[in-house]
């Protein structure tokens, strides 16, 4: 892919008392990425109402999307990040303040004309204003498309009572996203670059790749080897390595390299 995310301008907050709030996403990068997320704009802490992303995909894109959404305390940031590794780092950072990740690389499996329609239920703990920041992206550090939608979050009734143990605690089966313990590099093998994936923790389950020439990702460039072609010689490459396990996925980045 092509073109550098350039920074888009304040999108307008929609608040809608009755109904579904919709803003339409911003493209970024190639044209013909879209994406709009609505859903209602007044919920209740401790529910899960549904909300819907959907947008399309340039039909001649043969190459995976994802979407990943995140909730983020309008106290904290007034318009959503360009980027969803930015948003998905501030609300991680915002967790006490009821920010959170909601949907995190869900595949977009489009139809034949690239068109996609994923519902995703928003769970909030803490009543106030929130953005939740949707992003199509391909999985690796470019963004596709971005919408966002101002939600409140009104304060839920009273908890349950609690009900008496009356089974043996189980283990936690939460699963922790993969940390890079040493970063990838690129070293050469013949008329090719050899992205090293470098090591890892939290046993990751499977790996992506994705090339970048001149910061920018190649289109198709998405295996560990590299041919070094025309293209690509005297520019500044790096590798991008994308780690996942059921806790979540971690991207991290090469040093650059000369082609030669």
């Amino acid at each position: 892919m092509t073109g550098a995310i350039g920074t888009r301008a304040a999108q307008l907050l929609i608040l809608a008392v009755l109904g579904l709030a919709v803003l339409p996403g911003t493209a970024a990068g190639d044209p013909g990425y879209t994406l709009t997320v609505s859903g209602p704009a007044t919920v209740t802490s401790g529910q899960t109402p549904i909300f819907q992303a959907a947008g399309a995909n340039p039909p001649t894109d043969f190459f995976f999307s994802w979407l990943d959404v995140s909730a983020i305390p309008t106290s904290v940031l007034a318009t959503c990040p360009d980027d969803y590794l930015t948003a998905s780092q501030i609300a991680d950072s915002a967790h006490a303040q009821g920010g959170e990740r909601v949907v995190v690389g869900q595949r977009e499996t489009v139809d034949a004309n690239g068109n996609f329609s994923i519902p995703f239920g928003y769970s909030p703990r803490i009543a106030g204003s929130y953005l939740l920041c949707a992003y199509s992206n391909d999985g690796a550090t470019y963004t596709l498309a971005t919408s966002s939608l101002n939600v409140r979050v009104d304060a839920g009734g009273p908890p349950p009572p609690r009900q008496p143990q009356t089974s043996t605690p189980t283990q936690s089966t939460t699963v922790t996203k993969p940390v890079n313990v040493r970063r990838p590099r690129v070293v050469r093998s013949g008329r090719k670059l050899v992205c090293r994936r470098g090591t890892w923790s939290h046993s990751p389950r499977r790996f992506s790749y994705r090339w970048l020439v001149g910061g920018k990702p190649k289109r198709g460039a998405t295996t560990p080897r590299l041919a070094i072609t025309r293209s690509v010689r005297g520019r500044k490459l790096r590798c991008a390595v994308t780690a996942s396990n059921a806790g979540g996925r971690t991207v991290a980045v090469s040093p650059s390299v000369r082609g030669r």
